[in-house]
């Protein structure tokens, strides 16, 4: 078989630091609903949305995120 072409990397059990999908919902949390009080589920839901629709329309707020990591972490690209 091809057993010497595969490479298994360890990762810890939790390492939010290495999944950019952490990052964005960070910045979800604080862009849709920090310091916010909403009255309905429905309201929370809708900020959310709204706040989804805004990464959709400007990609930048996204691209930020994982420039910001490939600098961090030192990532070539």
């Amino acid at each position: 078989m091809n057993v010497d072409r595969l490479t298994i990397e360890r990762l810890p059990a939790f390492s939010p630091d290495y999944n950019p999908i952490e990052k964005l919902w960070k910045n979800t949390k604080k862009d849709s609903t920090h310091l916010k009080y909403f009255k309905t589920f429905e309201d929370l839901h809708t900020s959310v949305i709204n706040t989804f629709k805004n990464y959709m329309q400007d990609a930048g707020k996204i691209l930020c995120v994982m420039k910001k990591m490939r600098e961090d972490f030192a990532i070539a690209v």
